[in-house]
């Protein structure tokens, strides 16, 4: 089937009005907005969309904060199981999924955000903490009041950890100045109080910057005797550790509990936002509205239908420059729509091209089929298939359904190769009971094993590699067709 054939649709209404147009519009399967330069902004739109910005926001910091994926990955599916059910979710007005999105967020999130809350600054008091006590380490000896130190009316006192290698040139500068060294527990360093006068201030400390050496100092709040200040910090850490211990298990339990929830409002608040975003800043003037997008011609009369309050038209597109830019929309029964993943992943066709979707839906299966004919394998695949079709989201539940029909093609394929992992299927206890005379399946037992490569004669593989090549030329014949045909149609 060919690309969907597109015209424009096109909504005049009172600017106030526009978020039911928009209410309206998310009732189709299909609408591309025409981007217009507008910078008429809608009150309207804009409070509905900070309230949906705001909301989303808000979900998104939770779900990072319990380090939630927003989509359950492969490994999760195959040995957790995890599975979450697809929720409908219908309102009549954009603004009650706005209101309705505002009540639910909180009751979903508040302790999780709470606790996060608690979490973070569990977290800030460890690190400053550790800072700390990192810093104190090597002066948790002195049992000296810093509070004290500093620039006083007539004299200059302060605390100094230097590399005990340059005390000697310190000593040596300094000659004229007291200074009294202290023995650190690390051998490399040594601590020194300078005292001395308000006018030598200024020297002492740019020898000492010098050093690259500033003044020891302990933050306020803290005891100011270093001994003291390090004994605190320890005693701080090991409370904060086993508090972040117990934030983390009650994170656990309660991002186990409200997971499935959280990301389902998650996705509403991201539908209703993105929807709100595109449809921001439509065209026309002040008091109006006019609102343009791309719809399949198959929907006009709903479109007229929907938008019947308004004044709304739909028209042909016939100019050169806009038809070799319009958007592509795939129309394909449910069945076929399965293989347009892999339409998708190759590149869409543009308008006036062949979709191949039709032509994959066909050739895939009866390639699948003869390349791996087997029963067991088959049937093996098709369950991990359907097991990502039903459990997982997405697109992997659309490449899920791709693979179950894969195996399925195998399986077919296997039966009549009379091939279960790679045994003939009259070894297994099973069939063989099934298949035999009197059995209830002997009716069509001609049919396993009606290809085997084992049971056939020279002539018959042969013929059935002329087959194999045939339909290979038919392929590829028709690849170069459609070639052909899009390269005619394009000029």
């Amino acid at each position: 089937m060919a690309v969907a054939e597109l015209v424009v649709g096109t909504i005049v209404l009172p600017r106030t009005e526009s978020p039911n147009a928009i209410s309206r519009l998310a009732e189709f399967e299909w609408f591309h907005k025409i981007e217009t330069e507008n910078e008429t902004v809608t009150p309207e739109i804009d409070d509905l969309l900070l309230s949906a910005q705001k909301t989303y926001q808000s979900i998104e910091e939770v779900l990072k904060g319990l380090k939630i994926p927003p989509r359950v990955g492969i490994m999760e599916i195959l040995f957790k199981g995890t599975m979450f059910k697809k929720k409908n979710y219908e309102l009549n007005e954009i603004e009650n999924m706005i209101s309705d999105l505002e009540k639910r967020t909180p009751d979903v999130i508040s302790k999780a955000s709470k606790i996060l809350e608690e979490e973070a600054e569990t977290k800030r008091s460890l690190e400053t903490y550790t800072a700390l006590k990192e810093t104190l380490q090597i002066a948790s000896k002195l049992n000296i009041n810093l509070s004290n130190f500093g620039l006083m009316r007539y004299f200059y006192t302060n605390l100094f950890v230097i590399n005990s290698s340059d005390y000697g040139e310190i000593a040596r500068t300094l000659d004229e100045i007291p200074i009294y060294k202290y023995e650190l527990k690390s051998k490399d360093k040594s601590a020194i109080i300078i005292i001395c006068s308000v006018k030598d201030s200024d020297k002492v400390l740019k020898i000492m910057r010098a050093l690259n050496s500033n003044p020891f100092t302990i933050p306020q709040g803290f005891p100011q005797i270093p001994s003291e200040a390090f004994s605190l910090a320890e005693s701080k850490i090991k409370e904060l550790s086993a508090k972040q211990k117990s934030i983390s298990k009650e994170l656990a339990k309660i991002t186990k509990k409200i997971r499935g929830d959280v990301l389902a409002i998650h996705e509403t608040a991201f539908v209703a936002k993105d929807v709100l975003e595109t449809l921001r800043k439509p065209g026309g003037t002040k008091r109006f509205a006019v609102i343009q997008g791309y719809i399949p011609k198959k929907m006009e009369k709903k479109f007229k239908d929907v938008t019947n309050q308004w004044m709304s038209v739909t028209e042909e597109i016939k100019d050169p420059e806009v038809l070799s830019n319009l958007p592509v929309h795939l129309q394909n029964p449910k069945w076929v729509r399965t293989y347009q993943v892999i339409t998708d992943s190759q590149g869409i066709p543009k308008r006036g091209e062949f979709d191949p979707t039709w032509f994959i839906a066909v050739m895939w299966p009866i390639f699948y089929g003869i390349m791996f004919a087997d029963m067991g394998h088959g049937l093996l695949l098709m369950g991990l298939g359907l097991l990502f079709k039903f459990k997982g989201q997405g697109m992997l539940s659309r490449w899920g359904m791709l693979l179950a029909m894969s195996g399925g093609a195998g399986a077919v394929a296997g039966i009549f190769q009379g091939e279960a992992f790679g045994f003939h299927l009259e070894h297994f206890a099973v069939f063989e009971s099934l298949l035999h005379e009197g059995g209830p399946l002997y009716s069509i037992s001609w049919l396993v094993g009606a290809i085997s490569v084992a049971e056939l004669t020279f002539e018959q593989v042969i013929m059935i590699l002329k087959v194999s090549i045939f339909l290979g030329v038919i392929h590829l014949g028709w690849a170069f067709i459609l070639r052909i045909h899009n390269f005619w149609r394009t000029g």
